[in-house]
């Protein structure tokens, strides 16, 4: 076996080493009562370490309730959890006790039993308030202090960090072969010869294929380690993006395009960063590509309709190096997973261009939950607008759907209609007609729920719409007051919560909050 696989395993530490040297952030979920039969907290942990480690700065209370969307408890429950690990958050008193540690008068600092005001921490001989005789106390209080947990950080192993990556060829059970390229002529010949070869970077996909739906994948090639498929350049007319790009990297690059270009140029970029936001979880998105989520062709996609929308390009490159280029609209074609790959072809890059002055870009999504669930229905809608006499006309549009057909549909009759039409309020009373005959949904189609769908498609052009008159000046005030709770996205502040325990202990360990004795192994 290669040596640079065998070199990591001298890097792991026991559990016995962690029982002895708990991170802050360790101590503080085993002492707030963040586990309880212990299966997920391992998980919890890594997911907020892997926080920790990669922030410049203290993560927000919203960046830590992010990161643990992927993570599932079904016993202790989030609050404690959250309470854990919300000391690490760069945050007030304000979350507990609706008091500002700037108003607090001096000398006074908030109490841990009462969370109010209080004078007890000055005490030299105890801690204990003194001045009040409330026998109970939050246990959303945490004493480990959350900007200190860097104290005792491992350092990455200097060796990992400066091991070349070499290519490997495994074999498994069943015949299976495992290939890992650096070069993308590698890839491509071993797509020649292995036509039905899948893909892979995070296995995000193809994992669950092959476990849970039986697929014989014989023959399987990671391209994570090829320099061309992971090229990601903000470009003077648009962002190139390779194809093995992971869609964290990718969100990241938007949130930094956002901030640096014009507004106007940006609107495609916010849309998807807005969408990535509820596509599965962070663990996910650090794993899953950019390509492997288009060329999966899934009907419910939560990108692919905004790539359509947004005029994206797809670069396509054969075994002999030829690439074509092909609209992202053109790419999916009709028939459930069917995409415009030819035999030995694979996605080499998307390339995203910017917007042009009054094109604008929207993304939309309905799920039965707002975290971690796939779409009911999906789309992405574009419009470019031209002032001519005193009106505002559509010089071009898209509308795509996904979850309303086997592959993500496009409204062609709608857009027909639009293109030279005046934005106005006839435009969309016209449109909504032409749209309800444009997205048909048989009774039988598979999903079910087919009035509310039909409804979704209606709704998320009426919501479309009055987001684009918001944007102009001469137009928005046509708008209802009572339409415009339609045009703001969701956001849901950070999650509070306390539970009260009785500190007086009255002989026995008994509904005191004590940490049970599992706890600091389950932190592990």
């Amino acid at each position: 076996m290669d040596k640079n696989i065998i070199e990591p395993f001298k890097f792991i530490f026991t559990c016995q080493y962690f029982e002895l040297n708990l991170l802050s952030l360790q101590e503080s979920l085993a002492r707030t009562h963040g586990s309880q039969c212990g299966f997920c907290t391992p998980g919890f942990v890594m997911s907020m370490y892997a926080l920790l480690r990669s922030s410049q700065t203290p993560p927000s209370e919203e960046q830590i309730e992010e990161c643990l969307a992927g993570n599932l408890c079904r016993c202790t429950g989030y609050r404690p959890i959250l309470d854990a690990f919300r000391v690490f958050a760069k945050t007030s008193n304000d979350l507990y006790t609706g008091v500002s540690s700037l108003s607090l008068e001096e000398g006074k600092s908030v109490c841990p039993s009462t969370g109010k005001p209080c004078s007890c921490n000055l005490n030299s001989v105890n801690d204990k308030c003194m001045g009040s005789d409330n026998i109970y106390e939050p246990t959303s209080y945490s004493e480990i202090d959350g900007t200190k947990y860097t104290e005792k950080e491992l350092i990455f192993p200097p060796e990992l960090l400066l091991r070349i990556p070499t290519s490997l060829n495994l074999t498994g059970f069943g015949g299976l072969m495992w290939y890992r390229p650096l070069t993308l002529q590698h890839v491509l010949d071993l797509k020649a010869k292995y036509d039905n070869a899948k893909l892979l970077v995070g296995n995000t996909e193809v994992g669950i294929e092959m476990r849970l739906k039986r697929m014989p994948y014989r023959v399987l090639i990671s391209v994570m380690h090829v320099p061309e498929l992971n090229v990601l350049d903000a470009k003077d007319d648009g962002i190139e993006i390779g194809a093995a790009v992971r869609l964290s990297d990718l969100m990241t690059l938007l949130k930094k395009v956002v901030n640096e270009r014009a507004a106007h140029e940006t609107l495609s970029c916010k849309a998807f960063i807005e969408q990535l936001k509820w596509f599965a979880g962070t663990q996910i998105r650090n794993a899953a590509s950019v390509g492997g989520n288009i060329c999966t062709a899934s009907p419910i996609s939560d990108l692919n309709p905004l790539w359509m929308a947004a005029r994206a390009k797809f670069q396509i490159i054969d075994s002999k190096g030829h690439i074509r280029t092909v609209l992202a609209e053109n790419f999916f074609l009709p028939g459930y997973r069917k995409v415009d790959l030819a035999s030995g072809e694979i996605l080499l890059s998307i390339f995203l261009p910017w917007n042009r002055t009054f094109e604008f870009v929207k993304e939309f999504k309905q799920s039965h939950r707002r975290d971690d669930d796939i779409a009911i229905v999906n789309a992405g809608f574009r419009v470019h607008l031209q002032e001519h006499t005193e009106n505002w006309v559509v010089a071009d549009a898209s509308l795509f759907y996904g979850g309303v057909a086997p592959y993500s549909l496009a409204a062609t009759k709608t857009k027909e209609f639009l293109i030279g039409k005046i934005w106005d309020q006839d435009l969309l009373q016209n449109a909504l007609k032409v749209l309800q005959k444009d997205i048909l949904l048989k009774d039988n189609a598979p999903g079910g729920m087919i009035e509310f769908r039909k409804s979704l498609t209606l709704s998320f052009f009426f919501k479309f719409f009055l987001w684009v008159s918001q944007q102009m000046d001469s137009i928005k005030e046509g708008i209802p007051l009572s339409h415009l709770s339609a045009v703001h996205s969701v956001h849901r502040p950070p999650i509070t919560g306390s539970q009260d325990y009785e500190i007086l202990k009255r002989g026995t360990s008994v509904g005191s909050p004590e940490v049970h004795l599992s706890a600091r192994l389950q932190v592990c």
